[in-house]
């Protein structure tokens, strides 16, 4: 699921959220593998124009894997900002 919102001319923020799910007949391999596994990958991002050539974006990233409980325990977070800014001549 993929949300976009722009609040000004120069500020927007997006979410996005994605699941992927794996159900397996453990019957069909010859080693040992996990009957199901998941993931959820979530983020946010905000972004800002200052001009018309120069932009600044904060975010969040966050994973999570199905455990053997079947329950998303955190695997992973991301904080970051980036300032982009062109320059001519």
């Amino acid at each position: 699921m993929k949300s976009t919102y722009t609040f000004t001319a120069r500020t927007f923020v997006r979410a996005i959220v994605q699941y992927v799910g794996t159900d397996r007949d453990t019957r069909l391999f010859t080693s040992e593998v996990s009957p199901s596994e998941g993931s959820l990958t979530a983020s946010v991002l905000f972004a800002y124009k200052l001009n018309w050539q120069s932009v600044m974006f904060a975010g969040y990233g966050d994973q999570r894997a199905l455990s053997d409980q079947d329950r998303l325990e955190q695997t992973g977070r991301q904080f970051f900002v980036k300032l982009s800014y062109a320059i001519q001549r």
